[in-house]
């Protein structure tokens, strides 16, 4: 087994810098694991006080964390021993020594340090990294709802029994070798989800989460339970609904269960517009006789030219609609400022004070509008 050393003072300071020159210049953290994304401290506070650290954030990755409690039927801790049994495991297995590792209560977190940031907002690039993060956790047994958060509260490497490898800088591509071809294959059925903000609100979160995850999975000629992870993950992301993601993986999981058993019901997926539904979601047209498709398609024209004058229609009401709210809010205006004129004229023709206060008290007008018309 490999003996490693516990590192110097040096190398903590060289971990040190690691870590503040790829986080955020403010971090949350604390010494208490649930109020740790509580109070917000500079880095270096966070870094010498803290024993939990938030790292990454909501808009970078720099860090691909992960968790091993359990091995078979014991704790991770019993299972290695110590760091040197892990880091075997670690080397036998993945091939690439993380940056660090370090002792938990039950067993072990471990980190590979990025070279490059991977933005949440660049879709294919977060999506490979989530499919490493997904095979490092099925290849080493990790806990999957801590190993496949992209960012959140951490044990800081600083303040535990903590082994430094000094190997950072790692680029997505140093991973390929793990993954297999339908890991990160864009394979699947591409379809339209309309992601509306309204059904993310508290309250809606994972009723709607759960619909869309329907929506996706349905009709589907392959899947597995991260497709549908990473397909809730990358909407949990980037219109920050900030579901946890063991919330995230027990709708994967229930979802997935029934694409197997191919129960998801046809009134999931009403407003799914497929290339051979289009917007008029017709069902393709299929072993027809040539008049019966040429019929068929006459029939689908006429409708759809019905849909196209309704559309206009109320486009054109709407239209009209808002052109007469404006043009009774210009009346208005208008009406106002009439009013305010004369009252100052009336003032004037009785030698009283012209103010704000006596416009307002003569005509009824709120102070605000009277100041906006008032001309002396």
């Amino acid at each position: 087994m490999t003996q490693l050393k516990k590192y110097t003072e040096n190398e903590k300071e060289e971990l040190k810098e690691v870590l503040i020159k790829n986080l955020p210049n403010r971090i949350k953290g604390g010494n208490h694991k649930k109020k740790s994304n509580v109070l917000e401290y500079q880095t270096i506070i966070a870094l010498n006080k803290c024993k939990f650290i938030n790292l990454n954030t909501k808009e970078r990755i720099s860090f691909l964390v992960f968790d091993i409690d359990k091995i078979e039927d014991k704790t991770a801790k019993e299972y290695f021993k110590d760091i040197n049994g892990l880091y075997d495991f670690i080397s036998e297995k993945i091939g690439l020594e993380p940056s660090y590792i370090l002792e938990t209560a039950k067993g072990f977190h471990f980190a590979y340090h990025l070279k490059n940031h991977v933005y949440t907002n660049q879709k294919k690039a977060l999506d490979y990294l989530l499919a490493i993060k997904h095979t490092i956790t099925k290849i080493l047994s990790c806990d999957e709802i801590a190993s496949h958060k992209l960012y959140g509260v951490w044990r800081n490497p600083l303040l535990h029994n903590c082994y430094y490898s000094k190997q950072i800088n790692y680029e997505l591509k140093d991973f390929k070798s793990l993954l297999p071809k339908k890991e990160y294959s864009n394979s699947k059925r591409k379809i339209s989800i309309n992601i509306k903000d309204e059904d993310l609100e508290v309250g809606n979160r994972n009723k709607s989460f759960f619909k869309y995850a329907l929506k996706f999975a349905y009709n589907q000629n392959s899947l597995t339970v991260n497709d549908i992870f990473d397909f809730l993950e990358n909407i949990n992301s980037s219109k920050n609904v900030n579901l946890e993601n063991k919330e995230l993986l027990h709708i994967s999981n229930s979802v997935f269960k029934r694409w197997q058993n191919g129960t998801i019901e046809i009134k999931y997926i009403k407003d799914i517009k497929s290339i051979n539904e289009g917007i008029m979601e017709f069902e393709k047209m299929k072993n027809l006789s040539k008049e019966d498709y040429d019929a068929e398609t006459k029939s689908r024209q006429k409708l759809s030219a019905l849909r196209t004058v309704n559309v206009r229609d109320k486009e054109k009401n709407k239209n009209q609609l808002l052109e007469a709210k404006q043009n009774y809010i210009i009346k208005l205006q208008q009406k106002k400022e009439l009013e305010v004129q004369n009252a100052i004229i009336e003032l004037q023709n009785q030698n009283l004070k012209i103010s704000v206060s006596s416009i307002s008290r003569l005509t009824g007008i709120d102070r605000k509008t009277v100041k906006k018309y008032l001309i002396v």
